[in-house]
């Protein structure tokens, strides 16, 4: 999520004591490495989709089995009293970082990630484009994940976050507004409650079947926005690619009205989410937003391929590529044009069947 600035370290304190109590009862089997497969990274899922051991944003969130064996965490998650979306211990080895990246899919467009400290030192560094910053055992803080970030485990121990997902309420954003104006001087704390039973509410519906014409017009004019900022683009690139995007929002609304979420209409939807990347892979190397990155991956991973999700369709019993009724991409190059758009393979696939990109148009066959 964008923020006003980097980084925020919110008034809550958290028992470090008896968050590190918790988590030694896992072995290191249970530690599932990262799902790109980064160096020394690994993560327990305690709030997940359908309380399974994955790495999913689509569904329902429930709690693992994991988060039920730790009474203290479920407090520190409940404390918040917000409508929690994935959450994990996250852990980084002695020597190894979380590399530089940026966080622009659409699970990120409106939800800001919670850090809290468990087991840290003094040098491990969280950078957040420009600004570093040591985040203490037991503080809470929040970042930009929009602009480019990387963690550096520079010490000889293992450090380990809690991390939670979630949107925020008026209330929280409050609270991180009163902190933009100040330096927290105090904070309150969250002491453990033996045998104290929380409820924590999940997501329980964070994607569409079929986006709505009012989310999908709402991404890309704010995609517009940040094109039309940018330095790097040409005024002449600027207004063809906010064109063709402004066309896909009419024709999708057109879609809407004929069809809603109805199956029939999945193959028109999908036709022209094609066409539209098929158009704007001709901006790849050309149009760019502020924080650097092609304008045509944030297409892609923000708003093209979250804007159809037929896999949650309640009966979801009719074979993909036979429903769209048109070619599909070719599955070496990710476009029909045969130029990759830069989808990462983890991101959900772009064509609508719920899978992962590596898993589906992005797989060599």
């Amino acid at each position: 999520m964008k923020l006003k600035r980097e980084f925020y370290r919110l008034p809550l304190q958290f028992d470090v004591a008896r968050m590190q109590q918790e988590i030694a009862q896992f072995t290191d089997a249970e530690w599932v490495p990262h799902h790109e497969n980064f160096a020394g990274n690994s993560a327990i899922p305690l709030i997940s989709v359908n309380g399974e051991f994955n790495n999913d944003f689509k569904g329902a969130m429930l709690p693992t089995s994991a988060l039920l064996r730790c009474e203290y965490l479920q407090q520190v998650i409940a404390s918040f009293g917000e409508v929690i979306g994935r959450t994990r211990l996250m852990r980084l080895d002695s020597g190894c970082e979380v590399p530089l990246h940026s966080d622009i899919n659409h699970h990120w467009y409106k939800r800001v990630r919670v850090h809290i400290p468990i087991v840290t030192t003094e040098d491990v560094v969280f950078q957040c484009n420009d600004k570093r910053v040591h985040m203490a055992a037991g503080d809470c803080w929040i970042f930009d994940s929009w602009k480019f970030h990387k963690v550096e485990n520079n010490s000889d121990q293992t450090r380990i976050h809690l991390v939670v997902d979630f949107a925020g309420s008026s209330r929280f954003w409050a609270m991180v507004e009163q902190m933009d104006e100040q330096i927290a001087t105090s904070a309150k704390f969250t002491h453990y409650q033996p045998q104290h039973t929380v409820n924590i509410r999940t997501e329980k519906h964070n994607y569409q079947i079929i986006m709505s014409p009012g989310e999908v017009e709402l991404l890309v004019n704010d995609l517009v926005a940040d094109v039309q900022s940018c330095q790097l683009n040409t005024t002449p690139i600027k207004a063809s690619f906010s064109q063709l995007l402004k066309g896909f929002v009419a024709d999708w609304r057109e879609l809407w009205f004929l069809y809603g979420e109805e199956n029939t209409g999945w193959p028109l939807f999908h036709h022209l989410r094609d066409e539209t990347l098929k158009q704007a892979s001709q901006y790849d190397k050309e149009v760019f937003i502020s924080n650097g990155t092609s304008a045509v991956k944030i297409l892609a991973q923000l708003i093209i391929g979250p804007s159809m999700n037929v896999a949650l369709a309640p009966q979801h019993t009719i074979s993909i590529e036979k429903s769209m009724g048109t070619p599909l991409p070719d599955k070496r190059s990710g476009t029909t044009t045969g130029i990759p758009i830069g989808l990462t393979r983890n991101s959900p696939c772009y064509c609508g069947s719920g899978d992962k990109y590596k898993n589906c148009h992005g797989k060599i066959t």
